[in-house]
């Protein structure tokens, strides 16, 4: 662009500055110079609170909202303000004015405003312009005189006598009652429609109707931008609900996607970082609760592992603080370490001082005082809370030290170590910080292992040659050592009772010793080709765990001799030391491989003993979950009561002689069925539980077995099975009322309002029978490849659960009769039984593998790890009326219970365990941004 251009353009612009100036000043100019259709002259306080609602009336009166009034009315009271120069303004307003509105009253009469402005008007106007309203006083016109009478007029202004040629227009302003009844007011209404008829000389009437028009023409209009405003709120609505519509799925899209990470996070982590896992399958569920995010939480609630405290060393010993709340745990860099028990996070600075390994750590009984024992053969004790060693190190031996242990009462400390300087063992009294007496035992002797009884009378040492008991008071031997047999003893540990004492050896096992009589508890526990590192009791005395070369932790049942489920795996390396949390329920493990791992002992596993129920034998567990019912084939019956597991009465003798007897309890678990052969035929006899009585007999009228019972849920029916065939019976009256042909199978299940069968078929699939017409009413898909084991129904009725030797577990909808996503697989072997949790939520198998597996039926994928304790096919599993235990049977003649407290509600037992650590600190710290903070637990629980 030129320069003259430029300018050219730049002129043209101001000159179309300078048009919209002069267009928009010609605008207000004639915006100012709107005349008035009337003069409001008054005079009077009265006049003066109603006049300006009359001028509202007049300048509202029945026009479009969008249009200018169409008389204009001048009241100086609201359109002039007060000042020196209102009279100018004053006129100004009545130069402007068509109509002169002249308000008579005494007042007004005696006004000199009011007389100035009716001057000016006859002066400037015509009197025939001029409006008289009487709002106070009266107005009488004396037809003779052709003019006001002056006498009565009290409301004529002078000036106006003698100006009128004839009677002039003029109105008087009525008075009317206010609602309230309690005071006259003016008909401002009435005066309004007088003036503007006037005004724009057309009839009240006409007026009237014209009103009428233009109010229809208002609601008209009134109607039609109600619509069209109704129509944009519309509009403007469905986008903005769309706007937020979109919004929430962008949001629960992001939640999604953030909660699917959590899922595999805590997965990752289940064996990295317990605490993490765990939380972060929470936040999961907390912000898409989802079945998969709800696996994710039923995983992280039954996880044995339930924590892991990194090193940079080796780990030689891990300790419990008496509360439960603090661990500690001495590395191989020479450092003793606390971190909390909940949160897995360290406390507080390290403790430092040892220029070698830590070999043994050891609180004191209140927990405020920490005992360390290194390989520079020296023992600190530390100040808990200001992290501070308390007074000069002992310096006992020239060697290693490898054990301490405090009295009971905290005032004398024991530690062993090797014989480099003297004997290996010795007392210190804690609060006067010295040795008491000579050192004890042998200079030849290597004692590795020390500790104290429960009541503080005695402690032991584990050496090369066995466990010695020593007297705490004289320091002198209690007996001969208790002899390992050539096998050096690297741990020991006295029962909470104070009875039993465990020592664990190089050679893998663990040895028990009544420490009355210091004779061998039973058979030692052994564990072949692997040494046994350390040993320690549960509180309450019923198992002890053995810690392993290999780095597994073995759980033992002290009565029962036996193992408590499988090993704990998961570290790397040897376990070198363990400690059992206060309250029993976490084992803490401390190994080579630079960790400390916590272990959640009672999750999924083995609760108590076992029942051994003896040889060839068919358990049936009551519906109640209170006693167990075992059939021989010697044709006896014997009964457990499983909370107590131990047999209640003597064995009842149902008679027979099948190899293979079949027993089924009744809904109420007061009576028990049995069938078996009986010489020529197969009979099903009735007995009452309690009484051990006979009750009734079903002649089956076969000469085979009978391969399944069962009763219906309402307790009226029992079904049985042999010959191909399915019978029912009444049990009131114990009679057939009906028979299932072809519906012969060896395993039945009725539904749970008791109108329907299911039974297994040759075919691999199941059939469905009605138990009213006794018709089949449908068949299940085929799946299975091989035999149906188990069928059972899900609680609610809609599912249909079939165990199978292909390996599988299937589920089927009852209504449709097809298979319900893709099949449990999992086991190893064929699975034999199947069950379903009392809320239908959960599902547990027992399988020819010797496995036990728990599965959650939304997402149709195992819970956990395998159950494993049995040492045969599982044959029977079944849930507790609380769905907190599974009671399990198999060919190892053992029934089983194990916990499973976290699978009823595992929300609550991530909460309870976390102790309120799930704060909103560690959300922010594990849960990626963007989802906003949601508490993980209730307010009573955590967080």
């Amino acid at each position: 662009m030129t320069p003259r251009h430029f300018l050219f353009r730049l002129r043209r612009l101001g000159l179309n500055f300078a048009w919209l100036r002069s267009h928009t000043v010609h605008r207000r100019r004639i915006r100012t110079e709107l005349g008035y259709g009337a003069f409001l002259s008054y005079s009077g306080d009265r006049d003066r609170q109603w006049l300006p609602h009359l001028q509202r009336i007049i300048e509202r009166q029945s026009r479009p909202w969008y249009k200018p009034p169409r008389i204009r009315v001048f009241l100086d009271d609201s359109g002039v303000s007060i000042g020196p120069q209102l009279w100018k303004k004053i006129e100004a307003g009545l130069s402007r004015s068509e109509w002169l509105v002249v308000m008579a009253s005494p007042e007004a009469k005696a006004s000199a405003w009011v007389d100035r402005e009716i001057e000016w008007w006859l002066t400037n106007r015509s009197v025939d312009s001029i409006l008289l309203v009487v709002s106070g006083g009266q107005l009488v016109w004396d037809e003779q005189r052709g003019d006001w009478n002056p006498e009565l007029s009290t409301a004529l202004p002078t000036r106006l006598s003698g100006r009128f040629e004839q009677q002039p227009v003029w109105k008087t302003v009525d008075l009317r009652h206010r609602d309230d009844g309690a005071e006259l007011l003016p008909d401002v209404d009435s005066v309004a429609l007088g003036i503007a008829s006037v005004v724009r000389g057309l009839p009240e009437d006409d007026l009237k109707s014209e009103g009428m028009r233009d109010t229809r023409r208002n609601l008209r209009t009134a109607r039609i931008t109600a619509v069209i405003l109704g129509l944009l709120l519309l509009i403007t609505s469905t986008v903005s609900v769309i706007a937020l519509v979109q919004r929430a799925e962008a949001t629960r899209q992001r939640d999604h996607a953030v909660a699917q990470q959590l899922i595999s996070q805590s997965s990752f982590l289940a064996t990295r970082d317990p605490f993490g896992a765990r939380l972060k399958a929470l936040a999961a569920w907390r912000i898409d609760p989802t079945p998969e995010s709800h696996l994710a939480v039923l995983n992280a609630a039954v996880n044995p592992e339930t924590g892991l405290l990194a090193h940079s060393w080796p780990v030689g010993s891990v300790a419990y603080s008496p509360d439960g709340r603090t661990i500690a745990s001495g590395g191989g860099d020479g450092i003793v370490r606390l971190w909390d028990a909940t949160t897995q996070q360290k406390v507080g600075a390290p403790f430092i001082g040892h220029n070698r390994g830590i070999s043994s750590v050891a609180f004191g009984p209140g927990g405020r005082t920490l005992a360390s024992a290194g390989a520079d053969g020296t023992v600190r004790l530390w100040n808990v809370a200001d992290r501070r060693q308390i007074g000069d190190a002992f310096n006992p031996h020239s060697g290693m030290i490898n054990s301490v242990a405090f009295s009971p009462d905290g005032g004398t400390l024991v530690t062993v170590g090797d014989h480099d300087s003297g004997a290996a063992v010795r007392m210190w009294d804690v609060a006067a910080h010295r040795q008491i007496g000579k050192p004890l035992g042998d200079r030849a002797s290597f004692v590795d292992a020390v500790a104290f009884s429960p009541d503080g009378r005695t402690f032991a040492t584990g050496d090369t040659d066995g466990v010695q008991l020593w007297d705490a008071d004289s320091r002198v031997r209690l007996g001969k050592k208790m002899g390992a047999h050539g096998i050096s003893v690297t741990s020991v540990a006295f029962s909470g009772d104070g009875r039993t004492i465990a020592a664990a050896g190089y050679d893998g096992s663990v040895r028990l010793w009544n420490t009355s009589t210091r004779t061998p508890a039973g058979k030692p526990f052994t564990a072949m080709g692997r040494s046994a590192y350390s040993v320690g009791f549960s509180p309450d005395g019923a198992v002890f765990a053995a810690a392993y070369s290999d780095g597994s932790v073995q759980l033992w049942n002290v009565p029962q001799h036996s193992p408590v489920g499988a090993p704990l795996t998961g570290h790397t390396g040897p376990i070198e030391d363990m400690a059992f949390s206060p309250d029993g329920r976490t084992l803490a493990t401390a190994g080579g491989d630079s960790t400390v791992r916590l272990w959640n002992v009672r999750a999924q596993r083995q609760t108590g003993p076992s029942i051994d129920t003896g040889k060839l034998s068919t358990p049936a567990v009551s519906p109640n979950g209170r006693t167990l019912a075992a059939a021989r084939s010697d044709g006896t019956m014997r009964f457990w009561n499983v909370a107590a597991r131990r047999q209640i009465g003597g064995p009842l003798d149902f008679g027979g002689s099948d190899l293979n007897p079949t027993v089924a309890f009744s809904p109420d678990s007061t009576v028990l069925a049995t069938a078996n052969s009986y010489g020529t035929k197969s009979e099903v006899r009735l007995w009452e539980v309690r009484t051990r009585r006979q009750v009734g007999e079903l002649v089956h009228g076969h000469t085979i077995d009978v391969p399944a019972l069962a009763f219906s849920p309402d307790g009226r029916t029992l079904a049985t099975s042999a010959e191909g065939s399915l019978r029912l019976w009444n049990l009131a009256t114990h009679r057939q009322t009906g028979a299932l042909p072809g519906a012969g199978s060896p395993n039945i299940a009725f539904s749970p309002d008791s109108r329907t069968l299911a039974t297994s078929t040759a075919d691999h699939t199941v059939a469905l029978w009605d138990a009213g017409t006794h018709r089949r009413v449908g068949e299940t898909q085929p799946g299975h490849t091989a035999d149906i084991k188990a069928v059972v129904f899900s609680p609610d009725g809609t599912l249909i659960a079939t165990a199978s030797r292909d390996n599988t577990v299937r589920l089927w909808s009852v209504a449709t009769r097809k298979q319900v996503g893709e099949p449990l697989t999992g086991h190893l072997s064929g699975v034999i039984s199947v069950a379903f949790s009392p809320d239908g939520k959960a599902l547990v198998t027992g399988s020819m593998d010797q496995t036990i597996r728990l599965w959650d039926v939304a997402t149709r994928r195992q819970i956990g790890e395998p159950l494993q304790g049995h040492s045969g096919t599982v044959t029977g599993t079944v849930f507790d009326p609380g769905g907190r235990t599974i009671i399990s049977w198999g060919e190892d003649e053992l029934v089983r219970l194990w916990g499973v407290d976290a699978t009823v509600d595992p929300v609550r037992s991530l909460c309870a365990w976390a102790k309120g650590a799930f704060t909103a600190d560690r959300w922010r710290a594990y849960v990626p941004p963007g989802p906003a903070h949601r508490p993980l637990c209730p307010k009573s629980g955590a967080d």
